[in-house]
């Protein structure tokens, strides 16, 4: 059984976070296959201060403008896929539920989101990390593991993340149009038919895929 790598973030500067997050050896995720490589964040230990963390995330996500010329595209979405992922306790998908974090600082952290699809993923797409963002960060409510009729948490997290996602869905990237849209067909939250008619209205001249997309994703019915 391989061994997890442990890594030790108390205390750590700005700086020092976003390297220990993109600063790494690009392996690409295993598929059709065992005993391959992993991504380092498969079989990561973290120490950490979560409260620390969730602001580093908001700084990042707010003014990500500086990674396209730190890191090359290759460690930019494996960074965004440890980022997005629940692999590492100290992952954003982890922090947003983090109960030593106050919960209008998880807020602010989602929210930031916005700034990070308007500035870094509308001017650089990746490959396949913008598009699965908000699939890692809203499924829960796709498979019922939350749910709206919870009240608490679970019902106020999915309105953050609606009216973040309503703000992605208005920027001209068709790139940023598609993720918000992937995020809105899983998060099941009641606004999101009335949102979409209102996005395919302002949008007649979107592709029929898109717009099939679009419609797809009301009826709660994407991959």
């Amino acid at each position: 059984m391989d061994s997890y790598t442990q890594y030790n973030i108390v205390g750590a500067s700005f700086e020092e976070f976003v390297a220990f997050l993109f600063d790494h050896e690009v392996i690409p995720i295993p598929r059709n296959g065992a005993n391959k490589p992993i991504p380092w964040y498969w079989k990561a230990e973290v120490a950490f201060e979560p409260i620390r963390v969730a602001c580093d995330y908001v700084r990042l996500f707010s003014a990500p403008e500086f990674l396209l010329s730190a890191f090359s595209m290759e460690r930019l979405e494996q960074g965004f896929w440890a980022i997005q992922s629940s692999n590492i306790e100290c992952s954003v998908a982890e922090i947003i539920w983090h109960k030593q974090v106050p919960f209008v600082m998880r807020e602010n952290c989602v929210r930031s989101m916005f700034h990070l699809f308007e500035k870094l993923f509308a001017i650089n797409a990746l490959e396949t990390a913008p598009e699965m963002w908000w699939d890692s960060l809203a499924y829960d409510w796709y498979c019922d593991n939350r749910s709206r009729a919870k009240g608490g948490e679970d019902e106020g997290m999915q309105n953050v993340m609606f009216e973040t996602l309503e703000k992605i869905l208005s920027l001209p990237s068709l790139k940023c149009q598609a993720a918000a849209l992937h995020g809105l067909g899983h998060l099941k939250h009641p606004g999101t038919e009335q949102l979409i008619d209102r996005y395919i209205q302002d949008n007649e001249k979107i592709d029929a895929d898109l717009r099939d997309y679009a419609l797809a994703a009301a009826r709660f019915d994407v991959m």
